[in-house]
């Protein structure tokens, strides 16, 4: 990890394999029918490198929130808001067999730090707010803060106002008295722990009855500022991006879907946990690109709109059948019971009675990307 203000050097390997979190999730399935286009994600970290090799041309000016004026946040010293960014939406690129969740998704960078150790509950806000105002649908937010923060309880509640879903790690200090991180706790946002390859909550990752999913933080590939290779590096500031890129599938593939029902799919069609969800070490399970965009929920009409759920169901969200193979999940709805139940009293009636389904761990590099 770079000190203080020293900038990340360019990475100069590339993963030869597909990385073990991208073929977990697979979001190159639905990507014959999204990739994000059209969707702009907020990165609310240290800018994003507008001219790196995978995010070229997909990369807005963005704003520096801690400078007067409009300061543009499209560079990045450390790092750390480039190598999210890429676990969003790095597209295919030749010499490497990494990619990002949503590669025709628009990164809109907004600096609220230089490094991991200047970020504040006050700059967060401030990067929310910008990230609204510069017409993000989704806002990935990789910090926390153990603070409860007037104004940043205040920048998430304008992003839900404005339509816009916020996603936030849980944080890093499940060992260290395990403190509840904010803006995750709060009740718009998609709370993001982190899981290893084995499908185990990492050992850092932050606990509690927040959290929403989980997904890939622990020796994860993404880019850096520089290219054209990847890092790798471990945090659940790299599990929320892969939820944020998730997010702007489904915004795409939805776009009647409000951030509140994106949310909701989100938690309805995630791989169930070990125990009983919502679990305070997965929430609702492991994010599923390929259910999240697919699935057919009940709750939903047919134009996309969340019907108003009763008060049974309102408690938790549906969790429809899956099957991570084929990427889709199969809800039947009322009418399809109906419709089966024709056919079978229509057998019945006509038949006579007495005769009736080589991945490799990621390259250790002697620079790894940044974590908060």
């Amino acid at each position: 990890m770079p000190s203080a203000r020293q900038c990340l050097p360019p990475p100069v390997a590339s993963a030869d394999t597909v990385p073990w979190a991208q073929q977990l999730l697979a979001p190159q399935r639905i990507w014959s029918i999204t990739r994000g286009a059209g969707v702009i994600v907020g990165v609310v970290d240290t800018g994003v490198d507008g001219g790196a090799q995978q995010l070229a041309g997909r990369v807005l000016p963005g704003r520096d929130v801690r400078k007067p004026g409009n300061q543009p946040a499209n560079t990045d010293c450390f790092g750390h808001g480039t190598f999210v960014a890429g676990i969003v939406g790095a597209g295919p690129a030749n010499g490497t067999m990494f990619a990002g969740v949503a590669p025709d998704a628009t990164i809109l960078p907004i600096r609220v730090a230089d490094d991991a150790t200047d970020t504040s509950a006050a700059t967060l806000a401030q990067g929310i707010r910008a990230a609204v105002d510069g017409g993000a649908r989704v806002v990935n937010v990789s910090a926390s803060t153990s603070a409860k923060d007037a104004d940043l309880e205040a920048a998430v509640a304008y992003a839900a106002a404005h339509d816009v879903l916020v996603v936030a790690s849980a944080g890093n200090s499940a060992e260290q008295g395990n403190p509840t991180p904010y803006p995750a706790a709060f009740d718009t946002v998609v709370a993001v722990g982190a899981v290893d390859r084995e499908g185990k909550r990492a050992s850092f990752s932050d606990t509690g009855s927040y959290l929403d999913l989980a997904a890939p933080g622990v020796d994860v590939v993404s880019i850096g500022p520089g290219g054209p290779g990847q890092w790798e590096a471990s945090g659940t500031s790299y599990a929320a991006p892969f939820v944020a890129g998730v997010a702007a599938l489904v915004r795409a593939y939805h776009p009647k879907l409000t951030a509140a029902q994106v949310k909701s799919r989100l938690q309805a069609t995630a791989d169930s946990p070990p125990a009983n969800a919502p679990d305070a070490a997965f929430g609702w399970g492991t994010v599923n690109p390929a259910a999240a965009v697919t699935s057919v929920l009940s709750q939903e009409d047919a134009t996309g709109a969340v019907a108003a759920p009763d008060a049974a169901s309102a408690l938790a969200p549906p969790v429809p059948s899956q099957d991570r193979t084929s990427g889709v999940v199969v809800t039947l709805s009322v009418l399809g019971v109906v419709l089966v139940a024709a056919l079978v009293l229509l057998a019945v009636w006509l038949v006579p009675i007495g005769m009736r389904r080589r991945w490799r761990p990621a390259r250790r590099l002697e620079v790894s990307a940044p974590e908060q």
